[in-house]
């Protein structure tokens, strides 16, 4: 009894133990939400991981919280800092999970944070949490459907051979190679992966002549690094003369997903007999016409709008008899319609801007510059930029936001509007053009430029050489005689001109200098006194009136020539004047 009754106190203790860790567990204020992308592996895969976290306590968190992947390396997407009371923070990234995880069954990420201890100091904790991993052993299971359209063809009509490779097994297969007969095809068909419940497919298509086709196909596969392989036992295309043929065309390639193309199916009776209750029906959409009639030598088109879904190949199969009880089973050709996403929808804007606004003559160059930017959601290849019919340039490939552009000088012929546009190719390989803003060019007349002065530049000297007086040239010979003939006779009265003008300065300059004497002479001699002049006027009855007789000469000196024979005593001479009557 003691034993049990220790015992029981002993399970108490830990159920209570159990209890106040789970509530102290459920007081914490971080709740977290995790989700894989997948959880059961045969082996190790990639998958995509969520995490979500959110502040569920009464306050701010008192420090940054970190998150933490299974490696302990920190993911700096998720960031580091604190959360407010009732915030949520979300990371979506890739995990490739390991052998060594799928042994252990389970994924385990990590938390850090901070909380405030009893004494009031930060303190960091960690939290992990994770998800449970079902590791399978790898299980593969592969099964192939075969489909023939039509089983019965004439001369030229096309059969289409579908192999559908159905994944019913636990782990992927990869590399599935399809080998068909060669009278079928001589090149394999290749899948390169279908994943664990999945299926994909493959169709080979050849054109009927006029005998039996076989179709035998050997499937071979990779499944958990082993090699499997599927044979497709024989089948036999039988070659038969049609009289009623099929044909199947659409109002459009594709298009947006959610529009709708209407698919027409055309029946063609070239036979005598008429074809009664013809059922038409197509894989994906089952019996599209029933009870159809085709008169002999008759034509019927059926129409069918179908919403566009998914990118989807469309092959119509024709089943019936004719009047005479004739079995028909034929098909139509294979006709793809292409869904676009409306985030992969083709869309380019251009925009054109010209160096000059106007040109001066005709032609006259002008430099455009066209940039082309990619709006849409997807890279474009082979974009052209073209403009009157010409192509001009081509980008190669422009990404999603990017923007291209050159820089053309083109001669303009004319004054008017300029336009570039831009070309690619869609989805569907249709061409699209998307043109751009227009440039207006005109012509203006030059401004007449004022005429300017031209400046002459002299020539540089040339240094001639004196020539010797036997080059001298006969005329200039003559001339520099006459002229030094000419020069001889000129000097003689130039130089009789000078020699008057010498003799001329030289009497002057004596004639000055005794004129110059004469003066200092007068200045030397004593005052003249007019009253005795007057005096002896008066007292000399011998002087004509008007007359002043002359002051006698001093006698000669002895031995003077005038003296000797002379009559001694004073002389006097009278001045002759016009009034006198004295001849002599």
């Amino acid at each position: 009894m003691k034993r049990r009754l220790i015992v029981m106190i002993a399970a108490l203790l830990v159920v209570a133990a159990f209890v106040c860790c789970a509530g102290a567990e459920s007081t914490d204020f971080l709740d977290v939400k995790m989700d894989l992308s997948r959880n059961r592996f045969s082996e190790p895969a990639t998958i995509t991981v969520n995490i979500r976290v959110t502040n569920i306590g009464e306050d701010d968190t008192p420090g940054p919280v970190s998150l933490y992947d299974p490696g302990e390396k920190l993911i700096e997407e998720f960031g580091e800092s604190e959360m407010t009371m009732g915030a949520s923070k979300t990371w979506t990234g890739q995990w490739r999970v390991t052998q060594s995880q799928l042994e252990a069954g389970a994924l385990y990420y990590s938390l850090k944070y901070y909380v405030v201890d009893d004494e009031g100091q930060l303190v960091r904790k960690t939290k992990r949490f994770g998800k449970t991993l079902i590791y399978e052993q790898a299980v593969p299971s592969v099964e192939v459907n075969r489909t023939i359209t039509p089983t019965t063809a004439g001369k030229g009509q096309e059969v289409s051979v579908t192999y559908e490779v159905i994944n019913t097994g636990t782990v992927d297969i990869t590399d599935v190679k399809i080998t068909e007969n060669k009278s079928v095809s001589n090149k394999a068909g290749t899948i390169d992966k279908v994943a664990a419940g999945e299926k994909e497919s493959y169709t080979f298509t050849v054109k009927m002549g006029t005998r039996d086709l076989t179709s035998n196909a050997q499937i071979t596969y990779s499944a958990g690094g082993k090699k499997a392989t599927v044979n497709k036992e024989a089948a036999t295309i039988r070659y038969g003369e049609m009289k009623l043929s099929a044909s199947v065309s659409a109002d459009k390639k594709g298009g947006l997903t959610g529009d709708n193309v209407k698919l027409t199916v055309t029946l063609k009776n070239s036979g005598k007999e008429d074809y009664n209750g013809i059922t038409v029906s197509e894989p994906t959409l089952g019996d599209v016409f029933t009870d159809v009639n085709v008169p002999a030598g008759g034509t019927v088109k059926l129409e069918k709008e179908v919403p566009i879904t998914v990118t989807t190949d469309y092959q119509f199969t024709v089943a019936g008899q004719s009047e005479s009880g004739l079995d028909l089973n034929t098909a139509t050709d294979r006709i793809t319609v292409t869904a676009i996403e409306p985030t992969e929808v083709v869309n380019l804007t251009v925009n054109t801007t010209a160096a000059e606004e106007s040109v001066h003559q005709l032609p006259g160059d002008v430099a455009f510059t066209v940039s082309v930017t990619n709006t849409s959601g997807a890279a474009l290849k082979d974009v052209s930029v073209v403009a009157g019919g010409m192509t001009f340039y081509t980008f190669p490939q422009i990404e999603p936001g990017e923007t291209r552009e050159f820089t053309r000088t083109i001669a303009v012929s004319m004054a008017g509007t300029y336009q570039f546009s831009a070309r690619v190719k869609n989805q569907l390989g249709e061409t699209q053009t998307f043109p751009g803003n227009t440039v207006y060019i005109r012509y203006a007349a030059p401004t007449p430029v004022p005429t300017e002065v031209p400046i002459v530049t002299p020539p540089a000297p040339v240094l001639q050489p004196i020539p010797e007086k036997d080059d001298l040239p006969e005329d200039y010979t003559k001339t520099a005689g006459t002229l030094r003939t000419v020069g001889y006779a000129l000097l003689i009265p130039v130089a009789i001109g000078a020699l008057l003008i010498v003799i001329g300065l030289v009497g002057r300059t004596v004639k000055g200098v005794r004129s110059m004497s004469a003066v200092d002479h007068l200045q030397l001699s004593g005052l003249r006194d007019y009253e005795a002049e007057s005096r002896g006027r008066d007292s000399d009855p011998g002087t004509p009136d008007g007359e002043e007789p002359e002051e006698a000469e001093e006698p000669p000196a002895a031995g003077d020539p005038e003296h000797d024979g002379a009559q001694a005593g004073p002389v006097r001479r009278h001045r002759r004047t016009e009034n006198s009557d004295d001849k002599a």
